[in-house]
C-alpha cells in the first residue's frame, strides 16, 4: 500500500521480493520506505532505487518481509543462519505484520535436516 514502511530481510528469496517491490513501487507510485535487516538488504534496497530508511527515523514498520533457513511441515522455522538474527528480530519487533517467504529448498519434514545447529547471536552490553 501507499506510504508504507517496509522491513526488508535477508537471504536468497529476499532478492525476488525486492525486485517485486521495485516493480510495484514504479508501477503504482507506492512511495514506500525500506528498513533493512542486514548489509545485504541495504544494498538490495539501494540497487533497486528504493528509499532507504532506518529505525531511528521510523517509529514503526508496517510490514517486514524476511526469508528463513528451514521450514518444517508445521511451518516452524529456523532463521538467522546468515548471521543477521538480532537485527532481523529487532525490525520484526517494530513491525505490525511479519511475512516469511521461502522456496522449495527450505522445506524439510522435520527441522534440523538442513541445519545441524540452531543459530544464536550474542550481543555484548
Amino acid at each position: 500500500r501507499k506510504n508504507q514502511i517496509v522491513g526488508v530481510g535477508s537471504g536468497s528469496t529476499i532478492v525476488h521480493a525486492v525486485d517485486r517491490l521495485k516493480e510495484r513501487n514504479a508501477q503504482e507510485d507506492l512511495n514506500i520506505r525500506c528498513v533493512p535487516t542486514s548489509f545485504q538488504a541495504r544494498q538490495l534496497i539501494l540497487d533497486a532505487g528504493l528509499v532507504l530508511s532506518d529505525l531511528e527515523r521510523e517509529a514503526q514498520v508496517d510490514i517486514t518481509i524476511d526469508g528463513c533457513d528451514e521450514s518444517d511441515d508445521n511451518l516452524t522455522l529456523i532463521k538467522g543462519g546468515g548471521g543477521c538474527l538480532t537485527q532481523e528480530k529487532i525490525v520484526a519487533a517494530f513491525s505490525k505484520e511479519f511475512v516469511v517467504i521461502a522456496d522449495y529448498r527450505k522445506n524439510s519434514s522435520a527441522l534440523g535436516q538442513q541445519w545441524k545447529y540452531v543459530p544464536i547471536e550474542v550481543v555484548p552490553f
